[in-house]
């Protein structure tokens, strides 16, 4: 299990403090894990890790999302696809099994991992699509993506709690046929259907 950081190139001091988490999250209990413990993993003090951090929930949350954002904004639109980056998060679930189902597993109320890891998907998918259409967000559409984003993190939750049944690849395809129709132009390119603007 590895925190995933972009190849060829020395890890930031948050990428160090995450790596130690997810490292320490092999072996015991998210919750039991101490801001102490995760600092002298990683050869840092306390003062160090709250200078990055607020604290362990604020971590686990980043740990996720920054791998999460990282393959999102490889997306180009010609070598790698949304459908690539879709395959890519699922695989990073199949990898991260034992991190995420920790989180999943140990973290409750305001920070319930299930609840962030809903919000991350949202916001990465409205920025994305903000970004291609020059910043104007219908509402119509944001709830469509809010839709989307919660529903598939709860499908992608299922499907690691119950053993991963079908092949990432097959489930990835499931994730990509399921993006509603009035979102498909702005994560496809091509024309937008005026009526996704309502």
């Amino acid at each position: 299990m590895e925190f995933e950081i972009k190849p060829m190139r020395k890890k930031t001091t948050k990428e160090m403090i995450a790596h130690a988490l997810v490292e320490l999250s092999a072996t015991k209990s998210i919750n039991k894990i101490t801001i102490q413990e995760i600092a002298e993993a990683c050869g840092l003090t306390k003062t160090t890790f709250y200078n990055h951090f607020r604290d362990k929930y604020d971590l686990i949350v980043w740990a996720y999302a920054e791998p999460v954002r990282d393959i999102v904004s490889r997306v180009d639109g010609a070598g790698y696809g949304i459908g690539d980056a879709i395959l890519d998060i699922i695989r990073y679930f199949d990898r991260n099994r034992e991190f995420i189902l920790n989180a999943l597993k140990n973290t409750s109320g305001q920070n319930y991992f299930l609840h962030h890891v809903a919000r991350i998907h949202f916001t990465v998918l409205r920025d994305f699509v903000a970004a291609r259409s020059g910043g104007a967000m219908p509402e119509k559409l944001e709830i469509l993506m809010k839709l989307y984003a919660y529903g598939t993190v709860q499908k992608t939750c299922e499907w690691l709690l119950d053993g991963a049944p079908v092949p990432a690849e097959q489930f990835a395809a499931f994730l990509e046929a399921g993006i509603p129709e009035d979102v498909k132009p702005y994560v496809y390119g091509g024309k937008v259907d005026d009526s996704a603007k309502l």
